[in-house]
């Protein structure tokens, strides 16, 4: 793996599988594992402090008062 992503030893995501409360044989494991480091690399790319500008707008209207032509 290229050194920009995060990593995560096999015996560190043991532990937290069985903190989880997790059964896994060893090809699950190693796919969670996977799946880990793949979520914490699109964590990382998050900003840590969004600007209140940066969050959509929340516009709803219920379809009954929607104008329909």
């Amino acid at each position: 793996m290229s050194s920009d992503k995060p990593e995560i030893t096999a015996e560190a995501f043991e532990k937290l599988a069985e903190a989880a409360g997790l059964t896994l044989d060893p090809a699950e494991k190693e796919r969670m594992r996977e799946g880990y480091i793949g979520l914490q690399t699109l964590l990382a790319r998050l900003p840590e402090d969004p600007a209140m500008a940066d969050e959509p707008a929340l516009v709803f209207q219920e379809p009954s008062s929607r104008v329909v032509r």
